[in-house]
């Protein structure tokens, strides 16, 4: 299995909902043996110090992606752990209601779910070749046991 950016990733500036300050955010599309095969939001929070990742998985039948889902997860320090953890979040929980998206899984129901580890592997390889994700999350200071939890 081999995976690829269908073009370059493109990187904006958003606002946080939360506290209004502005991050660095990125959209791609993601080619698996050369076929569409995801989509991926992938927001970085520098005053939290963490990233969160939405990946819808599907087969793109516009206007009906009847069988669209999407996963998310968050990537930061979890009490407990010096290195950053990923943690299954409910998908897609920061995003607008479109179609696209699918069922935005839970939680419960992502872990349930066959798609599973497919998401996990392309978190993985995405941590690695996404320049944004990659950039922060191995320059990620390590979490110190007085840390208050992020």
């Amino acid at each position: 299995m081999s995976y690829s950016f269908d073009g370059e990733p493109e990187i904006k500036s958003r606002t946080c909902p939360d506290c209004a300050r502005s991050h660095e955010a990125v959209t791609g599309f993601v080619l698996k043996d050369e076929l569409a095969y995801a989509i991926y939001f992938a927001d970085w929070y520098p005053h939290t110090v963490e990233a969160v990742i939405d990946v819808v998985f599907g087969t793109w039948d516009d206007p009906d992606y009847s069988d669209q889902v999407t996963f998310g997860c968050r990537i930061g320090g979890v009490q407990g752990h010096p290195e950053p953890v990923a943690s299954l979040v409910k998908g897609g929980g920061s995003r607008p209601d479109h179609p696209m998206f699918g069922a935005k899984l839970d939680r419960v129901v992502a872990l349930e779910h066959p798609r599973l580890t497919a998401f996990w592997d392309l978190i993985d390889w995405l941590v690695l070749n996404d320049r944004l994700l990659s950039d922060n999350i191995y320059h990620m200071p390590p979490r110190l046991e007085s840390d208050e939890p992020r």
